[in-house]
């Protein structure tokens, strides 16, 4: 759960580069860059060997079909972003969680314990008093983002099950090689000059993501899938902190509230698991 936190903490500052450069270049074309520079970096660990494990596996379809359900996730995440306030993204994206804990009851055949069902719940809740939403309309940005994040839960349940059998370094290094395959050809027609700032920020955003895709495979062969896309709600926090370090956003009381809520859900759920994990090890 620890390694799990920290990939999302990764994720949120991650993000926060992103969130600078979305409004000057294509959503595209940053993920096609984005997409390369994470290849390059499991190449020089891997070097050539990756290809061939990953033509080796028994999971390729489950691997194309998880490459692509993230890069349809985040392009629909990140358009949506010019044109929804901050509070309406982050409510309706962070009921992915949720999302995953049904799905690995439904697939994974994974225990949907009181402290799961309780903490996914809580966390969600604290998600929606700390956004403070004043009300939905069903525009086209709203059913992107929904869109976005039933396809990051369905792609948290095929993780959990590739993670079985193929290496974290395989599973980063496919996704991201179909990211900049697809968003390569797609970027073309709208491809646009980038400065020395921008190309910064991508680079900063490839290598931290990088990291944490990789941390995030790695805690998926330890932690059952409705447990670790619960402590996906912690990098709300820092959404709101770098928020207000960055953009000068000034966090709510109702911010402070949820973020609580938030930790609350969090800290139960790691000491549920922690106490089940003793039991069983007793017996």
């Amino acid at each position: 759960m620890a390694m799990g936190i920290l990939a999302y903490t990764l994720f949120a500052v991650h993000d926060a580069f992103i969130k600078g450069i979305i409004h000057a270049l294509p959503a595209a074309q940053i993920l096609f860059v984005r997409g390369v520079i994470i290849v390059l970096l499991c190449m020089v660990i891997g070097r050539s060997f990756l290809f061939g494990k990953l033509w080796a596996s028994s999971n390729r379809g489950m691997i194309l079909g998880r490459g692509l359900l993230t890069l349809a996730a985040w392009v629909m995440y990140y358009s949506a972003g010019r044109d929804l306030q901050l509070a309406e993204m982050t409510t309706l994206y962070y009921f992915a969680p949720v999302l995953t804990t049904v799905l690995a009851a439904i697939f994974l055949k994974e225990r949907l314990t009181l402290a799961r069902v309780g903490a996914a719940s809580i966390g969600f809740f604290g998600v929606i008093v700390a956004a403070n939403p004043g009300g939905f309309t069903l525009s086209l940005p709203v059913i992107m983002v929904l869109l976005a994040a039933l396809s990051w839960a369905i792609a948290m349940i095929l993780m959990r099950t590739i993670s079985k059998s193929d290496s974290a370094l395989v599973q980063v290094f496919a996704q991201n090689l179909i990211h900049a395959l697809v968003m390569g050809v797609v970027s073309i027609p709208f491809w646009q000059g980038m400065g020395w700032q921008e190309l910064l920020f991508i680079v900063a955003a490839g290598i931290i993501g990088g990291v944490a895709q990789f941390i995030l495979v790695e805690a998926a062969k330890l932690v059952p899938a409705s447990v670790l896309g619960t402590v996906e709600y912690g990098a709300l926090i820092w959404a709101f902190v770098f928020g207000f370090l960055f953009w000068g956003e000034t966090p709510l009381p109702s911010v402070y509230a949820g973020a609580a809520l938030v930790i609350a859900a969090g800290l139960m759920l790691a000491w549920t698991e922690h106490r089940t994990r003793r039991e069983q090890m007793r017996r």
